[in-house]
C-alpha cells in the first residue's frame, strides 16, 4: 500500500511538472506587415499625401482610428490566451501611429515597449518592434541602413538584444526588405543587399557569442529559395541535421502550397518570415521553437476572392476603393517553449 502511495505520488509530482512545462512557459512572437499603417497629417518629408484627407485614399480620422482597432484586434486574438511576447510590424508610418496602438486599443492592456526609429524609406515607412514589458528587458538596440546605388532609399534593419524571463538572451531582428517593384528578378539585388546587412550583423553576434539565440522576422517580400534567402544562408529546418550555428527558415514547407501569408492574382505566396538560430530548435538552448511557423487565418481577416472559388487576406484598400479590411497580408508566429 506504502508503495503503491508512493507512486501515485511520483506520478502525480511528474503530471505537474509536464502541465508547468506546457502552460507555464510558453510565449508568442509575431511578425506583421500592418499595409500603410499611416496617420492623416502629412509629412512634408515623405511621399505620405495619398493618406491624407484630401489625398487620393481620402484618409480620416475614422478611418485611421478604425484601421488602429483593426490591427489591435488581430494582435491581442492570436496570443494563445495571453498578449504577444514580441510583435515586429512592417509598414508603420512612425512613432506616433505606434503609439496609438499600444496606448489607445486593447492592447494597453499588454504595457508594451516600443522600439522605433524613422527611416529613409521615400514613402515613410518603418519597422518597429513591441516588447511586453513583464517578460522582456530590453538591453540594446540599433538601426542598421541599407545603402542601395542611385541614391535609393529603403527601410532600416531593426536589431535588438534583450532578456527574456527568466534569463535568457534573445537577438531579434525586424526587417522589410525592398519590394518587387520593377520586377522581382531586376529588384531582387536590392534585397540580396538587405540580407547582407543582416547576415553581416548576425556574423559578429556569433563571433562573440557563439551560442546566441537569434530570431529574424520580417517581410522579406520573397519566397524562402530566393538569392536573397541564400545571403542569409537559410536552410529547411526538415532536411537533415540541425546544426546550432545554422539559420533555418520556419516557413520553408510553405514553397509550393496553395497557402501562405499573401495572395496575389490568385496565387498565395509567403514573403513574410521567421527565421531562426538552429539552437532554438535542436535542443541546445534553454528556449525552443516549432520547426514551422504558423499563419493566422482566422476568418474575419479574410474574403472571397471573386473568379477564383478562394480567400484572401481582407485589405484596407483594393486599388483606390476602400474596404474597412486588416491588411493584405495574414500574420506570422512561432512559439518560444522553455
Amino acid at each position: 500500500m506504502m508503495f503503491l502511495k508512493a507512486c501515485i505520488e511520483v506520478f502525480l509530482l511528474c503530471v505537474s511538472c509536464v502541465s508547468y512545462a506546457q502552460t507555464g512557459v510558453r510565449e508568442r512572437v509575431v511578425f506583421y506587415n500592418t499595409e500603410n499603417l499611416f496617420d492623416t497629417r502629412n509629412d512634408t518629408l515623405t511621399a505620405d499625401d495619398d493618406f491624407t484627407p484630401r489625398g487620393k485614399q481620402h484618409w480620416n480620422r475614422e478611418r485611421y482610428t478604425r484601421k488602429l482597432l483593426n490591427i489591435s484586434k488581430v494582435l491581442s486574438s492570436l496570443g494563445a490566451g495571453k498578449f504577444p511576447l514580441l510583435i515586429g510590424l512592417s509598414e508603420v508610418e512612425n512613432r506616433g501611429v505606434v503609439s496609438d496602438l499600444v496606448n489607445k486599443t486593447v492592447l494597453a492592456d499588454g504595457n508594451y515597449g516600443i522600439v522605433h526609429a524613422d527611416s529613409p524609406d521615400a514613402r515613410g515607412i518603418d519597422v518597429a518592434l513591441l516588447y511586453r514589458k513583464d517578460s522582456f528587458r530590453l538591453l540594446h538596440n540599433a538601426f542598421l541602413p541599407v545603402r542601395l546605388k542611385s541614391g535609393e532609399t529603403t527601410r532600416d534593419i531593426l536589431y535588438c538584444e534583450g532578456i527574456s524571463a527568466p534569463n535568457d538572451t534573445l537577438h531579434v531582428f525586424v526587417c522589410h526588405f525592398p519590394s518587387m517593384r520593377g520586377g522581382e528578378a531586376k529588384s531582387e539585388w536590392k534585397r540580396v543587399k538587405a540580407a547582407s546587412v543582416v547576415r553581416q550583423k548576425v556574423d559578429s553576434i556569433q563571433d562573440l557569442h557563439p551560442r546566441a539565440m537569434i530570431l529574424i522576422l520580417g517581410d522579406l517580400n520573397g519566397r524562402a529559395n530566393t538569392p536573397a534567402q541564400k545571403t542569409l544562408k537559410t536552410q529547411d529546418p526538415e532536411s537533415g541535421t540541425i546544426k546550432s550555428e545554422n539559420f533555418y527558415n520556419t516557413g520553408y514547407y510553405l514553397l509550393g502550397k496553395n497557402y501562405g501569408s499573401y495572395r496575389c492574382k490568385g496565387e498565395w505566396q509567403t514573403l513574410d518570415h521567421i527565421i531562426v538560430s538552429g539552437n532554438l530548435l535542436n535542443g541546445k538552448a534553454d528556449l525552443q521553437v516549432s520547426r514551422r511557423m504558423g499563419i493566422y487565418d482566422a476568418d474575419f481577416l479574410l474574403e472571397e476572392e471573386r473568379g477564383t472559388f478562394g480567400v484572401r487576406p481582407k485589405p484596407t484598400y483594393r486599388g483606390p476603393h476602400y474596404i474597412g479590411g486588416y491588411s493584405d497580408h495574414l500574420p506570422v508566429f512561432i512559439d518560444l517553449k522553455k
